[in-house]
């Protein structure tokens, strides 16, 4: 079997971008970008870096630079969180710094994206100093009602949104209140370009999830077949929740029979 060709992150005109290494002699390699750009360069380079894993989404230089234009110290960072910004993964991070003779303290939740126009970018919300209010409720161009603001506030739920940009492309996202940052945050919609255990999500599906709701999906592995899952999205997260059928439906009838039992009476006869 021929061996798959090794994917790496090169950074070319100032921007990390994803890549195919095409050959490699004298500790030169040579690559071609996704754009179909070719061209070689030393292996130990620091613009040159292999990818480590199939979670990876993002180059740990690209993270570096984007987190020291925040002023935070990527070298500090535990190896876990780098870990987890380069799969895409939000950060909260704290610091202390003087103002004035004064101790101050900031916050912040930090996650790289990456944007069709501009590529791979870090993006930044800073907490609050007080507590979101319904009037300032707001995201994309999208004013939250009462009750959406209720559930997701004081129901700890989250919502489906439709949000614009200036230029009048509509696009439907998630939301729900993040207590860290005493804010409203965001995350991208389910949609039919979305993965399920290697099989894209229909609208239904999509829809559905986005919604809150708990579905019955299957899921294909060697070793176990097909077997089917009671599947719901966590935003949060930004992964999906999966149940066994079968243990979810035992619990239920076993709270249906619990239920059904009439508890003794502790009560004397008069």
């Amino acid at each position: 079997m021929e061996n798959q060709a090794e994917k790496v992150y090169v950074k070319v005109n100032q921007r990390w971008q994803r890549a195919t290494v095409t050959g490699e002699q004298n500790g030169k390699v040579s690559v071609m970008t996704n754009d179909g750009q070719s061209f070689n360069l030393p292996k130990n380079s620091k613009y040159f870096e292999p990818i480590v894993s199939k979670e990876q989404k993002f180059a740990y230089g690209d993270v570096k630079e984007q987190l020291e234009g925040q002023y935070i110290s990527y070298a500090k960072l535990p190896e876990s969180v780098r870990d987890n910004l380069v799969e895409g993964k939000e950060y909260f991070h704290e610091s202390t710094y003087i103002s004035e003779g004064e101790l101050k303290e900031g916050a912040k939740m930090v996650q790289m994206v990456y944007d069709r126009n501009l590529g791979s970018r870090l993006d930044v919300q800073y907490r609050r100093n007080e507590a979101v209010t319904l009037d300032k409720a707001k995201a994309y161009n999208h004013h939250f009602s009462a009750d959406e603001f209720e559930r997701m506030v004081d129901k700890k739920e989250f919502v489906v949104f439709q949000g614009s940009t200036n230029d009048g492309e509509v696009f439907q996202k998630l939301a729900y209140y993040e207590p860290r940052i005493q804010d409203i945050r965001t995350k991208s919609a389910l949609s039919t370009n979305t993965y399920f255990y290697g099989e894209k999500l229909t609208a239904i599906q999509a829809d559905a999830l986005n919604k809150g709701q708990e579905l019955e999906m299957v899921i294909k592995s060697k070793k176990h077949g097909i077997k089917p899952y009671l599947v719901s999205y966590s935003p949060r997260r930004e992964s999906y929740i999966t149940k066994n059928v079968d243990l979810a439906k035992a619990k239920n009838i076993e709270v249906h029979q619990e239920g059904k039992k009439k508890p003794r009476s502790r009560g004397m006869k008069v």
